[in-house]
């Protein structure tokens, strides 16, 4: 009965060890209380009570990962507890076996005013171990997972919020709050299509891809609402990696800008002549906050597309198009795995370049996000004028 699994006695001692990453995460939520009272925020904390914050978090999103992994093996087979799937076991350990790092690197920055993290920030997730067919109980085991690292982010987030309120970095909170939401989304569509319990293969391949980016982006989101430097630094440990950059690329009033430099180069000829698209235009890079950052995102996207990481979409009679909303942006295939801004993409994944200031009238942010997704061609022209 448990020959196609290994024995998890070596995880069940991680998992009994890990009491350290919980109870530290306590000490670290306490820890951020005191110093919001005392009117900081992630902007103003030390390096050192950041750096502390942040290798808490870690240590517990690993931990949790790992243990989530665990028990819904446990939970999805009671015939075989003490026993995991081979994928199971080297992808829980993977995660464990980096939190006693974490939990080294909060003690030295809870007791050295200069203490700095010795790693690139946000950290990456360990690779996601790959085996052809998934075993259902592993995907069930990424599912769990899922919940938790994405209601522990949340909270993260939240807190990042409160510690502000209204104190200078508006843009900046609202911009991750977008980010949570639009990994919450993901993460629900992701748990919404394993139905019952059942997935085809062609679904459960969805589903995994999915999950596996939404514990990913939630694992650095959660990093970034404590530590937020981190949201503009590249990871270098990942090969694929795309550093962030100033844009070389004009800004809006200065000599040789091109309002439409976001679109589609293969929709040019659609909206250049169009008197609607060039205000609809004008109107997004009037209200765009900080056209630096548009520009710099949308320059790693040219620089994977130069690379050949990234190409134009394809459907089954040629290119798809662009995306139905101003500004137009072209979509993606992703040909091997990349970072571009803080988004990870895996291969096999569509995307496109989503820049709005639709919700601005509503109170909302400025968008600038990385829209992953399944995309058809449509007729649908938006020009995101609420007409």
């Amino acid at each position: 009965m448990v020959t196609a699994e290994v024995s998890a006695d070596t995880l069940e001692s991680y998992r009994s060890a890990g009491g350290a990453a919980y109870k530290l995460f306590i000490d670290a939520e306490r820890r951020r209380d005191e110093l919001v009272a005392a009117g900081k925020t992630p902007w103003t904390m030390s390096a050192a009570e950041r750096s502390f914050l942040a290798s808490a978090w870690v240590a517990f999103a690993l931990q949790t990962i790992g243990d989530a992994f665990l028990q819904a093996d446990y939970e999805a087979d009671p015939g075989t507890v003490g026993f995991v799937p081979a994928i199971t076991a080297q992808q829980a350990g993977l995660f464990y076996n980096e939190v006693a790092d974490w939990l080294g690197f909060a003690a030295k920055a809870e007791s050295d005013e200069r203490f700095r993290l010795p790693v690139h920030m946000p950290f990456d997730l360990p690779a996601f171990v790959e085996v052809e067919p998934c075993p259902s109980a592993h995907l069930l085991a990424m599912l769990a997972a899922g919940r938790k690292v994405v209601e522990h982010a949340g909270i993260a987030v939240a807190d990042c919020a409160r510690s502000v309120k209204g104190g200078g970095h508006d843009q900046e909170v609202a911009t991750l709050k977008g980010r949570m939401a639009a990994i919450s989304a993901s993460h629900d569509y992701a748990q919404s299509m394993h139905r019952d319990g059942v997935a085809s293969n062609e679904v459960h391949e969805i589903i995994e891809t999915t999950i596996k980016t939404v514990i990913m982006d939630a694992f650095r989101i959660g990093q970034i609402a404590v530590m937020p430097e981190a949201d503009i630094q590249a990871a270098p440990s990942s090969p694929w990696a795309a550093p962030a950059s100033r844009p070389s690329l004009p800004l809006p009033g200065q000599p040789g800008f091109d309002r439409f430099c976001l679109t589609d180069p293969h929709a040019l000829g659609q909206f250049v002549g169009d008197a609607k698209a060039r205000r609809a235009v004008d109107d997004l890079w009037a209200h765009d906050p900080s056209p630096q950052q548009t520009l710099a995102l949308h320059e790693q996207i040219l620089a994977a597309l130069a690379r050949g990481d990234i190409e134009y979409s394809k459907g089954r009679t040629g290119r798809i198009g662009s995306y139905y909303c101003c500004p137009w942006s072209a979509i993606y295939h992703v040909n091997r795995p990349i970072v571009i801004g803080w988004y990870r993409l895996e291969y096999g994944q569509e995307f496109t370049y989503d820049v709005s200031a639709e919700d601005m009238a509503r109170g909302g942010a400025f968008k600038r996000d990385i829209l992953v997704g399944s995309f058809s061609s449509t007729s649908k022209t938006d020009y995101c004028d609420d007409t």
